[in-house]
């Protein structure tokens, strides 16, 4: 994505912007329109156009800054695919997304959601699945409206990212060996990060190794695990931040650890001159 030497390229620019929302929501279409220099977007509820020239001047005059401006711009889109319905949310479509915390600062009126805190870089919200692989973080009015209280989402969310991640529990239990470098596990794009909101993956991950696991999120559809008694889990650490650093959706290069039971970060100790220090407790 560092690429900019074919910025004055309108075209290839166009295409460079489709592929990646098209990468990001899965379940949209996307076109690009070449007379318009914009883009066209469809899914269920959604027929939306989206202007390039904005974007595409932007990075012309700061071309140093480009792949931060196309990341902000796909990420800005999520809004705009969110079908416009008169009706109320849906319980039965509330889960816990997972992201970095650093992911609230780009959510209008972030302090409206039911906000937990799973490690000091990683939290964790309500929110709702909407078609096209689209997803928002629900304020507290909507279900105060509905007649529903906090606990009575919990319990959905928790009830629903269960049911979501149970095949994954089964497979986890029923895996005749350990890889060497563990788990990575990649089947939901909007959601795989949230198995850290999944008390089931957990206590599975655990039982198999039969001990502490390492996991991670580096991205939203990207989940990494790895029983801490295993030699590679030196690597661990370095494993997530490269794939935190390559990620489409960046989530949190953050080091976690199970035993099945509860969750917490791994602590980072400063090393002291004649102390040694394991290389993924370094990074």
């Amino acid at each position: 994505m560092g690429d900019v030497s074919r910025l004055d390229d309108r075209q290839a620019f166009a295409e460079r912007i489709r592929v990646q929302l098209a990468s990001r929501y899965t379940g949209a279409s996307v076109a690009v329109e070449p007379d318009r220099f914009a883009l066209h977007l469809t899914a269920p509820g959604v027929d939306t156009t989206l202007p390039l020239a904005p974007l595409h001047h932007s990075c012309v005059r700061d071309p140093a800054r480009t792949p931060a401006l196309i990341a902000s711009y796909v990420a800005s889109v999520e809004a705009q695919l969110t079908p416009r319905s008169p009706s109320a949310f849906a319980v039965s479509r509330l889960v816990w997304c997972v992201r970095g915390r650093r992911y609230l600062d780009g959510i209008t009126r972030a302090q409206d959601l039911l906000v937990v805190d799973v490690s000091p870089d990683i939290i964790r919200f309500i929110a709702e699945e909407l078609p096209a692989s689209i997803m928002r973080g629900v304020p507290r009015q909507e279900w105060a409206d509905a007649g529903l209280s906090d606990d009575d989402v919990r319990i959905a969310a928790d009830e629903h990212v269960a049911h979501r991640f149970a095949a994954l529990v089964e497979r986890i239990r029923g895996t005749d060996r350990i890889p060497a470098d563990g788990w990575r596990m990649a089947g939901d794009v909007l959601f795989q990060s949230s198995i850290l909101a999944t008390p089931g993956v957990l206590a599975a991950l655990a039982a198999r190794a039969g001990g502490d696991v390492l996991v991670a999120v580096p991205d939203r559809a990207i989940a990494l695990a790895q029983p801490a008694s295993l030699p590679s889990a030196e690597r661990f650490a370095r494993r997530v931040l490269r794939e935190w650093r390559e990620a489409m959706n960046p989530c949190s290069h953050e080091v976690l650890v199970t035993d099945g039971a509860s969750l917490s970060a791994v602590q980072r100790r400063r090393p002291r001159a004649s102390a040694v220090v394991m290389p993924w407790l370094q990074e």
